[in-house]
């Protein structure tokens, strides 16, 4: 049966952080028309545009817009920042959503996001925005998972993901090494109590916090 259901109706979360990531970017698009008369897109946008939209920027957030830590991981930095994260995001997604069930998927997602931001606002100054934290977060949640459950195959691999991801923090300037730490310890401790089988009464608990992070993303 589930060769006959689409994408959306086997991950309808991660459909929805994909459809809500596009949406983000399509503001982008326009402002940045509004603002220069061009679009751009394909290396990035004007600062100013990341900056109304709600990206991360400590001084902000420490004069009290904490929304900031929320609203900067649906924005992107360009065509090739978006495209990998979409990427990254659909084919992590397809793991954690039916493994934690869609609402717990959603908690850990926006909790790891916000984890990410918070750990940049206290350890970096500069802009930040991007999936790319609460992404890390997922992939924390599967290794502290793997490990506590003694799955070697899936630890292995998202060992060799991680030691990667740490290299390209630290290598290149640009990348936000504070919000992909953060995101991934916050995963970290839900993949660590995270049962080996989701059972229905178990995913009906996430539904009350699922409905929150879900109003205020």
């Amino acid at each position: 049966m589930n060769g006959n259901r689409n994408f959306y109706e086997l991950f309808p979360i991660t459909s929805y952080l994909l459809l809500l990531i596009l949406a983000f970017f399509g503001l982008e698009y326009i402002a940045q028309t509004k603002l220069d008369g061009e679009g751009g897109g394909l290396w990035g946008f004007n600062p100013r545009v990341y900056l109304e939209l709600g990206s991360l920027y400590t001084p902000f957030v420490k004069d009290g817009e904490y929304w900031r830590l929320v609203s900067c991981t649906f924005l992107h930095a360009g065509l090739i920042h978006l495209f990998m994260n979409c990427m990254v995001l659909a084919d992590v997604g397809r793991v954690c959503e039916p493994l934690l069930s869609p609402w717990k998927y959603l908690v850990v997602y926006v909790a790891s996001g916000v984890g990410g931001s918070v750990a940049h606002v206290f350890f970096v100054s500069s802009l930040s925005l991007g999936a790319s934290g609460a992404i890390c977060g997922l992939v924390g949640m599967l290794f502290a998972y793997a490990t506590r459950h003694d799955k070697r195959q899936m630890r292995d691999a998202l060992l060799r993901w991680i030691i990667f991801i740490a290299i390209l923090s630290v290598v290149i300037p640009y990348i936000d090494w504070a919000g992909h730490l953060g995101g991934f310890l916050v995963g970290c401790v839900f993949g660590w109590f995270s049962q080996e089988y989701t059972t229905s009464v178990t995913a009906k608990k996430w539904r009350y916090p699922g409905y929150v992070v879900a109003a205020v993303t």
